[in-house]
């Protein structure tokens, strides 16, 4: 009976130890210490667009911000995970936004030159994907982008959307009274770090649809004190 006791609680406490230690170290390399360092200057209604410049544990980044409502200042410091696009339709065409203002501001393909319009169009039809108050006075040209990212982030490859990253912030860690954004970036920006693979709506606080480290470490917790009440119980008998 003792024996059979002590093999039941062995594999809770191994997988308490696995939830204690294997998912705090991954949240931990996906984590990057972000902050807003300028802006190109093209804006429409005083709202600036993409490009956004700012780094991620130092190193350069460009940012598309797709949080129409948050607010946040240049020099402003921030925490963000390190997210792998959800595979869900309005993450997609959002990155397809992304990479067609990127192509309109450096006047590559569709675009022979740079091409302001397309730029603010695309920044828009992206914070539209995520907030209805975008749509208010927004600038002529969003629709058609928006149709357009509609039509055509289907046809893009797999390996299309693994070259982009979400930057979702950790709520809290601004160093103003700025609300930080969800912001779009390139994956080969920030080397040495790993994506998370999971994520949500930038809309909402409970973005992701795993656990959180911190309620892993209370389940394991938890599972630790069950385990030492499940021994002394059958000690007891």
């Amino acid at each position: 009976m003792k024996k059979f006791g002590v093999c039941t609680i062995l594999p809770i406490v191994a997988l308490c130890a696995l939830l204690w230690i294997s998912p705090k170290r991954t949240y931990a390399d996906a984590l990057l210490f972000m902050q807003i360092t300028g802006v190109q200057g093209a804006s429409y209604n005083s709202e600036d667009v993409y490009p956004y410049y700012g780094t991620a544990n130092g190193n350069p980044v460009l940012l598309m911000c797709i949080s129409f409502t948050a607010d946040m200042n240049i020099g402003e410091t921030w925490t963000a995970e390190k997210e792998s696009i959800p595979y869900s339709p309005t993450f997609e065409e959002a990155a397809w936004l992304f990479n067609d203002a990127n192509a309109a501001v450096n006047g590559t393909s569709p675009y022979s030159s740079y091409s302001q319009s397309y730029q603010i169009a695309d920044q828009w039809a992206a914070w539209e994907l995520f907030s209805a108050s975008a749509d208010i006075n927004a600038p002529p040209g969003t629709d058609t982008q928006m149709a357009a990212a509609v039509a055509s982030y289907a046809s893009e490859p797999a390996s299309f959307y693994q070259g982009f990253i979400l930057y979702a912030p950790v709520p809290g860690t601004q160093s103003e009274l700025g609300t930080p954004q969800f912001f779009l970036g390139y994956g080969d920006q920030t080397p040495g770090t790993t994506p998370d693979t999971y994520g949500g709506t930038p809309d909402s606080p409970a973005y992701g649809v795993l656990p959180e480290p911190s309620s892993l470490i209370l389940l394991a917790t938890g599972m630790f004190g069950l385990a030492g009440a499940m021994y002394r119980r059958k000690r007891s008998v």
